[in-house]
């Protein structure tokens, strides 16, 4: 893993993609190795930055012995229909017991650490890309740890994908609501670059599994794109919006991440997906 090198054609690195072990920001979640994949598209060897996706996965069957390889393929981390360069992050959470994962070493900056070593750890012949825009996306039981990184980070994504994912809290712990704050904060600056640097909150939420906290959060959509400018919400609700699933909880990633890292205001038709 460490003597990993890229493969080139003409102007441009070739997709692929790579596992890697110890993680330095990695190191205190409990799991398996490798604990990182990255996988990337066609990048100019010219290039001096690239779009960065980091991918939270969710639960697993196999609890601490699942391989990484078991959330790479649904964690629609595919980027067929990207046209920009970008490196694609899976980072392998930390195993709390039973099937459950979390990510605590994303929190308090951890999630720019993350970005900053996988830039690392990709070898563009150029040396380490700086990041042009910025797509944090969750499935599941990475929906909420996804709320509370950005928090935390000092670079804030400029699109957040969330795959039936916001369940909210525990009510026996405190505000079963407790996060909304952190994503009206960072809607409220991600709205601020409109229309210079455009961005994306899409959720894609199943009822009975996340709809309140989802709901929620379509209102807290409603309540800033009502503030807007009076042309700006025909402009921005095709990329800010909360949407019911058409597809079961296990697909909703691996369906709809391509579709939205290929355009970010994609409009799904259920009955022929």
């Amino acid at each position: 893993m460490p003597d990993l090198r890229v493969e080139t054609s003409g102007e441009r690195v070739l997709p692929g993609e790579a596992y890697f072990a110890d993680t330095p920001v990695l190191s205190v979640h409990a799991g398996t190795q490798p604990d990182l994949f990255l996988r990337w598209n066609a990048i100019p060897l010219a290039a001096a930055s690239v779009d960065v996706v980091v991918h939270l996965h969710g639960f697993s069957q196999q609890g601490g012995a699942m391989p990484l390889a078991e959330k790479a393929p649904r964690s629609g981390l595919d980027l067929a229909g990207r046209s920009r360069p970008t490196l694609a992050v899976l980072p392998r959470g930390n195993w709390i017991g039973r099937s459950w994962y979390d990510f605590p070493a994303l929190l308090g900056g951890g999630l720019d650490r993350l970005v900053e070593q996988a830039l690392h750890r990709f070898p563009h012949p150029a040396g380490a890309l700086a990041v042009d825009r910025f797509i944090l996306s969750a499935h599941s039981g990475g929906g909420m740890p996804a709320v509370d990184a950005i928090a935390g980070a000092l670079r804030a994504p400029d699109e957040l994908f969330v795959f039936d994912g916001l369940y909210g809290r525990d009510p026996a712990a405190g505000d079963p609501m407790q996060g909304l704050q952190a994503i009206d904060a960072w809607l409220d600056e991600r709205l601020s670059l409109e229309p210079q640097r455009p961005g994306a909150l899409r959720v894609i939420y199943i009822e009975r599994q996340t709809g309140p906290f989802s709901r929620a959060v379509a209102a807290l959509i409603a309540q800033h794109l009502a503030q807007a400018a009076p042309d700006s919400p025909a402009r921005l609700a095709p990329r800010y919006r909360v949407e019911p699933s058409g597809v079961p909880h296990g697909y909703v990633a691996a369906v709809c991440g391509p579709l939205l890292l290929a355009r970010s205001d994609t409009e799904f038709d259920w009955s022929r997906i």
